[in-house]
């Protein structure tokens, strides 16, 4: 029998690159699927932010919402004295419609909760003191002291982040943040594993004499799983090439 050499043997540089320009007038296709699912996929597009992060000039400390310069000068001998508002702004709650805070006024504010119109700054509750008729500041807020702005992580408009990203917990995270449901991404190649040879049994069958067990399959798709991509089988067509091409089509 006349053996048949494979002996066209390229490097693996002109290997890629004739993968490539086989590959050339392919073009990604998209699909659109949920935040959940999307962790390691790819963006098909640019993701842009509709909504400012944070959505609201948010307190970072529990504490009292105030204007600062009604605070200057406080020290712990000479504290200065305010009045406490009656209203009080839990984290997820909103001011009241037209309220703002007043001159000598200090509206209670939790972490996390809405700086009301008016105040500048956000004193610690570690530095007042409470008494029956408000409460003694000891130490002075600065402008904008413990407040995180509107707009400061992330603007609307803005672009968050770019096509072709892979996917990680953080971008996933900042796309949340951002207030995106779904995402169009690119859909995941297929691959599949051919092994061809005439020795090759699947393992747990019996072994005749000149065979050995199959081990591409499993391994080869394992690794391609480990890539991302969508698995579509692995299979053992009869080695040869009309066998082979059919099985593709």
């Amino acid at each position: 029998m006349r053996q048949r050499q494979f002996l066209d043997v390229v490097d693996e540089s002109v290997a890629h690159q004739r993968f490539d320009e086989a590959c050339s007038h392919l073009e990604p296709r998209h699909e659109t699927i949920s935040l959940n699912d999307a962790l390691g996929r790819v963006l098909a597009t640019d993701v842009l932010a509709t909504v400012d992060v944070t959505a609201f000039d948010r307190s970072n400390v529990d504490g009292f919402a105030v204007r600062a310069e009604d605070t200057f000068g406080a020290e712990e001998l000479a504290p200065v004295t305010l009045g406490v508002s009656d209203v009080s702004l839990a984290a997820g709650q909103a001011p009241p419609d037209g309220f703002e805070v007043e001159a000598g006024v200090a509206v209670p504010v939790a972490t996390g909760g809405v700086v009301p119109r008016g105040a500048d700054a956000v004193l610690m509750v570690e530095h007042t003191e409470p008494f029956a008729g408000g409460i003694r500041v000891v130490r002075p807020a600065v402008p904008g002291g413990n407040i995180t702005f509107a707009g400061s992580d992330i603007g609307r408009g803005e672009t968050v982040m770019r096509r072709g990203t892979r996917l990680t917990s953080r971008e996933t995270g900042v796309l949340a943040a951002v207030g995106a449901r779904s995402i169009e991404v690119i859909v995941r190649p297929r691959v599949a594993v051919i092994s061809t040879g005439d020795e090759i049994v699947e393992p747990g069958d019996p072994l005749e004499v000149g065979q050995v067990y199959q081990t591409s399959n499993s391994r080869g798709l394992q690794w391609a799983a480990v890539t991302g991509v969508a698995i579509a089988e692995a299979t053992q067509p009869d080695a040869t090439v009309d066998a082979i091409a059919a099985w593709l089509r």
